[in-house]
C-alpha cells in the first residue's frame, strides 16, 4: 500500500470504523469520515460515530461537523474531504477515508465536479410541501420529472428528493441529462472493502442495534429535542432517528422501533453493496465472524 490515501468501504456494522482505525494506527494515519450522517452535531449513537476516546487516539476529520438544520450535499463533501487531505499530507501522514455513503466514495475515487444551481426560496417551499403531503407523492412527482434519478433514492429520504426537485426547478430539465464531469479517475488511492455472508451481516446489524439501544439512543434523542433541534430536520432523516421520534410520539412500541430499524439498516446495507460491487480495483476482505 504505497499510495497515499486508502479508502475503507463496506456495508453498515461490518467493522469499518475499527479497521480505519487499525490501520491508522499501523500508517500514523488520519481518518476522514465518509458518512452522510455522522457530519451532523449531536447525532452519534444513531450512526455510530467512534468514540471520543478514540478520536483522541487518532485525529477524525468531518465528524460533528455540521449543525443538524444543514443541507450537506455530495459537493460540500467533496470540498470539505480535499481539504482534509491537503492537511493530513502538509503532516506527512496517511489519509484513510471511512465510510458507507456510497454516492460520496464514488464522486471522490472519480474525480466529480458537480456544480449544480441552489435557491433557498423554492428549497424551502419543497420543505412545506413535504410536511403537508405524504413522502411517496412527493417521490412520485420526482419520478414524473426524472424517473431514472428517482429510482437511485429510497421514497423514505425527504432531503435527497427535494435537492433533486430543487435542481429540476432551476435547471428545467432531469438531473439525469447532465451528467457530473469526471476529471480523471484518481490514482492516488487504494480501496479496501469489507465484505461478508448475508446472514453475517444482518447478525452484525441486529447486534450494533441492541447496542445502541443499550447506549441510550432513545436519550440522545430526547436530548436533541430538548435543544431545540426540529424534528424535520435534515440530520433526523437517519435510520434510527426517524423510528425513534414515532416511538417517543408513541406511534411505535419500543419493540416495533427496534425492529423497523433493524429491518431498514438490513435493506440499506443490501442498497450499499449494489453501489459497492460496482466499485473496480477493490481490495476485498472476508469478515467471517
Amino acid at each position: 500500500m504505497n499510495q497515499s490515501i486508502l479508502c475503507v468501504i463496506g456495508p453498515t456494522g461490518i467493522g469499518k470504523s475499527k479497521k480505519a482505525i487499525s490501520l491508522a494506527k499501523e500508517l500514523n494515519g488520519e481518518i476522514i469520515s465518509a458518512d452522510a450522517y455522522q457530519v451532523y452535531k449531536g447525532f452519534n449513537i444513531g450512526t455510530a460515530t467512534p468514540t471520543l476516546e478514540e478520536q483522541e487516539r487518532i485525529p477524525h476529520h468531518l465528524i460533528n461537523h455540521k449543525s443538524p438544520e444543514s443541507q450537506y450535499s455530495v459537493v460540500e463533501f467533496l470540498e470539505d474531504c480535499n481539504n482534509c487531505i491537503k492537511k493530513i499530507i502538509k503532516k506527512k501522514k496517511t489519509v484513510i477515508i471511512c465510510g458507507g455513503t456510497a454516492l460520496y466514495i464514488n464522486a471522490f475515487i472519480n474525480n466529480y465536479t458537480m456544480h449544480y444551481p441552489t435557491d433557498a426560496s423554492i428549497r424551502k417551499k419543497l420543505e412545506e410541501k413535504a410536511k403537508n403531503i405524504e413522502k411517496e407523492k412527493l417521490w412520485l412527482e420526482l419520478h414524473e420529472k426524472d424517473p431514472d434519478h428517482a429510482k437511485t433514492i429510497p421514497y423514505q429520504n425527504t432531503r435527497r428528493i427535494i435537492r433533486a426537485l430543487e435542481i429540476i426547478y432551476l435547471t428545467k430539465k432531469p438531473i439525469t441529462s447532465d451528467k457530473p464531469h469526471i476529471n480523471t479517475k484518481r490514482n492516488d488511492t487504494n480501496i479496501i472493502g469489507l465484505i461478508a455472508p448475508r446472514e453475517i451481516i444482518i447478525k452484525k446489524i441486529d447486534q450494533r442495534v441492541e447496542k445502541m439501544i443499550k447506549e441510550e439512543l432513545i436519550e440522545e434523542v430526547k436530548l436533541l429535542l430538548k435543544k431545540g433541534v426540529p424534528e424535520d430536520c435534515p440530520a433526523f432523516s437517519a435510520i434510527g432517528y426517524k423510528e425513534t421520534l414515532l416511538y417517543l410520539k408513541g406511534t411505535l412500541s419500543k419493540s416495533e422501533m427496534i425492529e423497523q430499524i433493524k429491518i431498514k439498516t438490513r435493506q440499506f446495507s443490501k442498497r450499499q453493496m449494489t453501489w459497492f460491487r460496482k466499485f473496480q480495483n477493490v481490495s476485498w476482505i472476508n469478515i467471517n465472524d
